[in-house]
């Protein structure tokens, strides 16, 4: 019997006490030879948002519930709650994966409309594994990794996992050490106003350039900061070099620009983050509204008191406060009717189909005119097109951020980037003194708000100034041509007019007014005239030259009905791709149309605007083809090839198929011996090696260094043995320079699904196969085997 103290109250269940103690003598008093037993980790996704919609007693019930069923579920050894909605159980190894699928149906049939699922994380115990609370760390791990991925809901601790615990913590004991050394640069990324698209400032993010481990993204060193609280220390630096940057700045001549700072959640509990600020601030003696604070909305689901008693410090302080996030949570609204704000910022991926989807517009103007009334900015984050500057322009927000004006880049680069935006042109000094004064009163600034013009109601005035000019001057329009006609991969802007086709219609008399038809690649072979019915030459058009799968949507894009209810709708221009037939003994080339409507005199006329585009579709797919290859191999990159294989696997009803890792015998001697040249060249050939061996097939990868992963679909075991075996028989030659290389390669297998189901599972047997192979010497072909 389980004492009291050993008990969780609501499910009944072991705790974490008791689990540990208990766990651990059944790991000691098991055989050293076996492997069977695994623990699992169990963690409920969204049960917070359950919690807050349903209340805390379903969600009571809920766990016990769960509680129940894992207990059914995985009966054999042991199970306990270790905290919240975390569960783990020991158990077995058989059947593992096919019964946490039943427990996430189980969980997810509860109630199908609460939106929550399951993760788990898998770690099968070793033979010289002694400590259970590090082998549960271990599947806590595994299944933390997966939080944000809701394609799998399971995954092993793997070598790839020990890495990144390796990783997390050099980063956990060497973020003093960085911080010091400047291992820590700041980058600047350009926010501009949407109107005018001029830089109005600047986000600070921080990049990490490690001697051992090179170029850490900071997906990758924040979060780790933040489960240890260090992120403190990396915050604190950021807001110091900022504070520096702009004195520098200063110093040399040039007006200031502001700059947006993120702090963390943690920040806030174990620092006075506004004294930090303030004395970073007074230090280098810069104007404290140059100085903006970015706080996540998922940040103020913390201890409110604490945080909202920071955020109003900061702005009777004289500070901006930004909500970053905006829109990722669930309390949005609330946390405006509780917090006072300056910005709410929020990120283009939540506005992925402003194009094509009327509700997801609505609901962003309206969040856009909310958050004026209120008086509150918004702003934009990852604008990446001129599709999505122009949606911004016309829901009104008034900021923007992204790859389309300017990517993250060191201070120098953002000196040289400021230059070019403003003609090379500094204010003199009497000027720059002048708005030092000003900008170090931020009381002032706010008190004659309504006497002077802000500096966005100037930009403002001259950005129509300027429109206005660019619309009537040839030479603008002529360069802004040439500039398109070259991103579309044409040689001139002459070859451009010469293969795109102009036409005018007035679409109430159903009349053609003006056309110009490409020469050398013909609509069509008939002849057009103005006067014509544009219906009749549009229903030729389609019938004759767009092929059969696109014909629907071509034909009511151009129809004359649509167009005509589309203006009177207050949509007056559009654009749409298609693939036009050129030449019947040709493949289709892509052709992208677009169209303004306009009313003169009474009736109301379309003007459009067609031209090829194939060249510039093959530069696309051409990049695309670059970020899923490696660049050393030309085989799929791990990123490219694992959701592709994971596919495979999901899709699969029937035959087997066969994951295979292969490696190069003894790399690291041929790089020492005749250079790390010489290793990529033995890479690049043994890569079309395995090309031809197998890429016919399946999935060719390069994992990394001299590691390739190979999975092949609907094979017969023996006879692709066979050719796995004929690989590693090989003795592999080739002359680099004056040397003459020769090498062999290893290779473990695993056959799908006799010995194993998910990627993970292939993955570590075939891993292990591999080891085999290679303790059974160089050039050898290894099957998994559970032996």
């Amino acid at each position: 019997m389980l004492k009291n103290e050993e008990i969780d109250q609501l499910t009944g269940l072991p705790n974490l006490y008791s689990f540990r103690k208990n766990a651990q003598n059944l790991m000691d008093g098991r055989a050293k030879t076996e492997r069977e037993f695994a623990i699992i980790y169990f963690d409920v996704q969204n049960f917070k948002s359950y919690n807050s919609r349903y209340g805390f007693e379903a969600g009571d019930r809920f766990l016990q519930n769960l509680a129940k069923h894992i207990e059914k579920i995985f009966p054999e050894l042991m199970v306990a709650r270790f905290s919240d909605d975390h569960f783990v159980a020991l158990a077995y190894f058989s059947g593992i994966e096919a019964r946490i699928e039943d427990l996430r149906r189980r969980v997810i049939s509860y109630n199908p409309d609460a939106g929550v699922d399951l993760h788990a994380g898998i770690y099968e115990l070793e033979p010289d594994d002694t400590d259970i609370s590090m082998a549960c760390d271990k599947a806590r791990i595994a299944c933390n990794s997966i939080k944000a991925n809701y394609d799998n809901i399971y995954r092993y601790y793997d070598r790839e996992l020990g890495n990144q615990l390796d990783l997390a913590h050099y980063i956990i004991h060497n973020i003093s050490d960085a911080v010091l050394n400047g291992y820590i640069q700041v980058y600047y990324q350009p926010v501009v106003r949407v109107i005018s698209g001029r830089v109005c400032g600047f986000e600070a993010l921080a990049r990490w350039v490690d001697p051992k481990h090179g170029f850490l993204m900071p997906g990758v060193f924040i979060p780790i900061l933040e489960d240890a609280h260090l992120i403190y220390k990396l915050d604190a630096y950021v807001i110091r070099q900022v504070c520096e940057d702009i004195r520098e700045y200063m110093d040399h001549g040039y007006k200031p620009q502001p700059v947006s700072i993120n702090l963390s959640r943690t920040d806030f509990h174990q620092k006075d983050m506004y004294r930090v600020v303030n004395d970073a601030v007074s230090v280098n003696k810069i104007p404290k509204n140059l100085i903006h604070i970015e706080v996540t909305e998922s940040a103020l689901d913390d201890n409110q008191d604490v945080l909202k008693g920071t955020i109003d410090k900061f702005r009777r302080g004289g500070y901006q406060v930004w909500m970053d996030d905006f829109g990722s949570g669930y309390s949005s609204l609330n946390l405006l009717k509780d917090y006072e704000f300056d910005v709410l910022k929020f990120d283009m991926k939540f506005l992925q189909n402003f194009g094509s989807n009327p509700k997801e517009t609505a609901i962003w103007e309206n969040v856009i005119n909310m958050a004026e009334e209120i008086g509150i900015q918004t702003l934009a984050e990852g604008v990446e097109t001129m599709e999505a500057w122009d949606f911004l322009k016309r829901v009104g927000c008034e900021k923007a951020q992204g790859y389309f004006f300017g990517r993250p880049m060191s201070k120098s680069e953002c000196i040289d980037y400021l230059d070019e935006a403003k003609g090379n042109e500094r204010p003199s000094k009497t000027a720059m003194e002048e708005d030092e004064s000003a900008l170090s009163h931020n009381k002032n600034i706010i008190e004659l708000k309504n006497e002077e013009p802000e500096e966005d109601e100037i930009d403002r005035i001259g950005t129509i100034e300027d429109e206005q000019f660019m619309a009537q001057s040839p030479v603008y329009l002529t360069l802004a041509a040439r500039g398109f006609v070259s991103l579309l991969e044409y040689n001139s802007y002459s070859q451009f007019q010469k293969h795109s086709f102009f036409i005018v219609a007035n679409l109430s008399e159903d009349k053609l007014v003006r056309l110009h038809l490409s020469s050398k690649r013909k609509i069509l072979d008939k002849e057009y005239h103005k006067q014509e019915s544009y219906q009749e030459m549009i229903d030729d058009i389609v019938e004759n030259t767009v092929i059969d799968e696109e014909k629907r949507n071509v034909e009511e894009f151009f129809s004359k009905d649509r167009l005509i209810l589309a203006y009177h709708s207050g949509i007056n221009f559009d654009e749409i791709e298609f693939h036009r037939i050129v030449d019947k003994k040709m493949a289709p080339r892509w052709t992208h149309t677009i169209y303004q409507i306009m009313e003169e005199e009474g009736s109301i006329v379309a003007y459009f605007l067609s031209f090829d585009i194939d060249e510039y579709k093959r530069s696309k797919d051409l990049v695309r083809q670059m970020a899923e290859r490696d660049s050393l191999t030309g085989l799929y990159n791990r990123h490219t090839a694992v959701p592709l294989i994971r596919n495979r696997l999901y899709r699969h009803h029937g035959g087997k198929s066969v994951l295979i890792m292969v490696d190069v015998d003894n790399f690291r001697d041929i790089n020492d011996r005749f250079g790390s040249f010489a290793g990529d060249e033995v890479l690049r050939r043994i890569s079309a090696r395995l090309d031809d061996f197998f890429g016919r097939d399946g999935i060719v990868c390069h994992i990394d260094q001299d590691e390739f992963l190979i999975f092949l679909e609907n094979i017969q075991p023996v006879n692709i043995e066979d050719r796995i075996v004929d690989l590693c028989d090989n003795i592999f030659s080739l002359r680099y320079h004056d040397d003459k290389i020769t090498f062999t390669v290893s290779a473990g297998y695993v056959v799908h699904p006799d010995q194993g189901r998910g990627y993970h599972d292939l993955y570590r047997k075939a891993d292990m196969a591999l080891c085999m192979a290679k303790n059974a010497g160089k050039g050898t072909a290894v099957r998994y085997s559970e032996q």
